[in-house]
């Protein structure tokens, strides 16, 4: 086995409970508890992994003013951090401040 194959199967791996949840979800659609299971699972993905669950929640639930908070919240987070970072390189005389406003 090369190590591309084994970089490509590390990317692509699914934690066990987030296929059982996803398998719930192809018996029934609505099933909330399975919705978190991949909801936590996306919090802790960068935003090009974790948008496809976010879209998928609301396109499920497109009422639900909570699951579209939590998509929009993900996104205006990564452009947040990529707006200071480009502030702090221009600005700031020590890229330790970036860390001291981002907390």
């Amino acid at each position: 086995m090369s190590g591309d194959g084994a970089t490509e199967q590390a990317a692509e791996y699914v934690p066990e409970k987030v296929k059982k949840a996803e398998k719930k979800l192809e018996e029934n659609p609505y099933d909330l508890d399975a919705w978190s299971i991949l909801i936590r699972e996306a919090q802790n993905q960068p935003i090009d992994k974790a948008r496809k669950t976010y879209e998928r929640l609301v396109a499920q639930f497109p009422s639900s003013g909570r699951f579209w908070k939590l998509y929009i919240e993900a996104e205006v987070t990564i452009l947040f951090y990529f707006f200071l970072y480009q502030h702090c390189s221009i600005h700031c005389s020590d890229r330790k401040q970036i860390r001291n406003i981002a907390n």
